[in-house]
């Protein structure tokens, strides 16, 4: 084993599984299987977050800068654009 890799033999139905998986998310499976592992392993105490980097942290107040309105407000606008965007697709 050089730099830490591990070779993993899954059985034929986690093999089966992670190429399901992974062909519908279009990634490899063994892209797939790393992420998957990595994931039940990672600890985030094991790295120094930067101050009020730490995504456990709660966020103060809402990081976008301008001003949120209300959905009533906004939806017309969103559908304006999105029937924009149709029409110039056909």
């Amino acid at each position: 084993m050089a730099d830490g890799a591990i070779t993993v033999t899954f059985d034929e139905y986690t093999s089966a599984k992670l190429v399901e998986r992974a062909k519908a998310m279009g990634i490899s499976p063994e892209e797939l299987a790393i992420l998957a592992v990595d994931n039940q392993i990672f600890d985030y105490g094991d790295f120094q977050w930067a101050e009020g980097g730490d995504p456990r942290a709660a966020v103060s107040e809402p990081l976008v800068e301008e001003e949120l309105r209300d959905w009533k407000e906004v939806r017309p606008e969103l559908e304006a654009y999105l029937g924009e965007k149709l029409k110039a697709k056909r």
